[in-house]
């Protein structure tokens, strides 16, 4: 049997409309049914599952993670091999929120959360080490993990991951410079912060997907000023 998954808000309703809540549905026992004569794939008239759970399409984090099944049609768009469409859900169970993300999940997790609470000082390191990275480079590393991605099956089945990740560690870490820096400098400074926690958690979601050297060269201003991501990272802390 196929196994189906729905990211939800933090309150255990739908990103979209906010209204379809999947928390209530699970603690109920009821199904989730939608009356509509919409066609239109995706659309409105559909409630949207995700056969991977790296790919449920418009979520963010936080979220919530269910297994869920879909009662009565299914319908499958060649477009969307990652996607169904059905008009009754069942809520199975709950599952770990960082699952979306993959794998790596719980290392992305606790960057994205270790991102929020950068200190001023790590703010203004992670700047100096984001532009002593050579752009070039960086850019270079980018196109040749991309690459190696698409060449993977699974590909195209981490794009919500990797969107979700990326947005998630770059604003916890430009929050955090928001806070921490007051001064003329701040909007650089956390801009750069921005980008390395993003990069890294980008790399981290396709760490078993891409070259090391590829890896290493993205997520580099980050674990040279904050430590590795991953237990298996070399620590690229000076002294270390």
């Amino acid at each position: 049997m196929s196994s189906y998954y729905k990211a939800t808000r933090p309150d255990g309703t739908d990103f979209y409309t906010g209204t379809i809540d999947y928390g209530a549905a699970l603690a109920s026992g009821d199904t989730i049914r939608l009356d509509s004569d919409e066609t239109e794939f995706p659309g409105p008239g559909w409630l949207h599952l995700a056969t991977v759970p790296t790919e449920c399409d418009g979520m963010t984090w936080p979220c919530r993670l269910f297994e869920v099944e879909p009662v009565g049609d299914v319908h499958h768009d060649e477009d969307h091999p990652h996607k169904i469409g059905c008009r009754e859900v069942r809520v199975l169970r709950e599952l770990p929120a960082h699952e979306a993300f993959g794998p790596q999940g719980e290392q992305v997790a606790a960057l994205i959360e270790r991102a929020r609470c950068l200190t001023a000082a790590e703010i203004k390191r992670l700047h100096a080490a984001w532009y002593a990275a050579r752009a070039a480079a960086r850019a270079a590393a980018r196109y040749a993990a991309r690459d190696a991605a698409r060449a993977a099956a699974r590909y195209t089945a981490w794009d919500a991951a990797w969107d979700a990740a990326w947005d998630a560690a770059w604003y916890a870490a430009r929050d955090a410079a928001g806070y921490a820096a007051r001064d003329a400098a701040r909007d650089a400074a956390g801009y750069a912060a921005g980008d390395a926690a993003g990069y890294a958690a980008w790399s981290l979601v396709a760490r078993d997907l891409i070259s090391t050297d590829a890896y290493d060269t993205l997520t580099r201003p980050w674990g040279e000023v904050i430590g590795p991501i991953h237990p298996d990272d070399p620590d690229m802390r000076r002294g270390a």
